[in-house]
């Protein structure tokens, strides 16, 4: 019998009615749902186990939500190898691979084994204080460097294998994987980067300077940031979810991470296909003009 891992995002299905229909769904697969005690005590149907095994003893990891739901469960699967389905409640999705209502077929693919794994590189970043390492992130999407308020620019110094790139007064800098190359780096500025590929990107976020462009680099590479500002406003931030603060003189040094996450694909798509769609939704999104935008 499989395990299955439930993730749900109940700020998306506020009373768990689909979570509920989901995890009955499994059940009547004949496989196993795991859920935390949390979500038991909302859903009244899985299995409720601990936190500290609830990804040690799962086979999947289902994450009902959106992409922000399935990047904060593949920091916690990558350290088991799990595969993660994503399961859309959200809006764009570029991570997810199918909606509620083919939670039916997905199962059934999975019990037939018609199914792949699709994997994404990700990112580790280490903060290193006056020598010493104090601590270690990982991310699927990106690591910022970046203020934390609105009060001014501030100054960083980009270093790749040792060698000066150069010196950005900027709102921050911002190393994405592929995957995150459709996310935050995309709305600095940044290119699209086919997600199959094994690469580096920096994407300066509003520099201060002319000559401050995207860079893409291979990803054997080390990217090392150094905080060249004495403002208590700089956080680092992984995936726009974890955020630690940082301090004049820190570094930040930027490597591919040991680890990856491994994504549940259903049906073969092409990314270029899956990413017209998605900046077509993303248009579709945007008010008429002159229309405004209700709060």
């Amino acid at each position: 019998m499989k395990n299955i891992g439930i993730v749900p995002n109940f700020s998306k299905d506020p009373d768990g009615v689909q979570t509920s229909a989901i995890v009955r769904e499994i059940q009547r697969k004949g496989m196993q749902p795991l859920v935390l005690p949390e979500v038991f005590r909302i859903i009244n149907v899985g299995k409720a186990v601990e936190e500290e095994s609830f990804y040690s003893l799962s086979d999947f990891i289902f994450v009902l939500g959106g992409d922000g739901t399935l990047l904060r469960a593949a920091r916690q699967a990558c350290k088991y190898g799990l595969p993660v389905l994503g399961i859309n409640m959200g809006r764009l999705g570029f991570l997810t691979e199918i909606e509620v209502s083919d939670i039916g077929l997905a199962l059934d693919s999975i019990l037939k084994g018609n199914y792949y794994i699709e994997r994404r590189m990700m990112l580790k970043a280490k903060l290193v204080r006056q020598g010493m390492e104090i601590r270690e992130l990982v991310a699927l999407n990106d690591i910022a460097i970046a203020k934390a308020s609105f009060a001014r620019i501030i100054h960083l110094k980009v270093y790749i294998n040792d060698e000066f790139v150069g010196y950005y007064p900027a709102d921050g800098v911002l190393v994405s994987s592929p995957t995150g190359s459709t996310a935050y780096s995309l709305s600095a500025g940044g290119p699209i980067i086919n997600p199959e590929m094994e690469c580096l990107l920096l994407t300066p976020i509003c520099p201060h300077a002319l000559n401050a462009r995207a860079i893409v680099t291979d990803s054997k590479d080390e990217i090392r940031i150094e905080v060249a500002d004495k403002s208590r406003d700089v956080l680092l931030t992984v995936d726009g979810q974890e955020g630690v603060p940082v301090h004049k003189g820190d570094n930040i040094v930027i490597t591919k991470a040991e680890v990856e996450t491994r994504l549940v694909r259903i049906r073969r798509r092409s990314f270029f296909n899956l990413l017209r769609d998605k900046m077509a939704e993303r248009l579709s999104d945007l008010p008429e003009a002159g229309g405004g935008i209700e709060g």
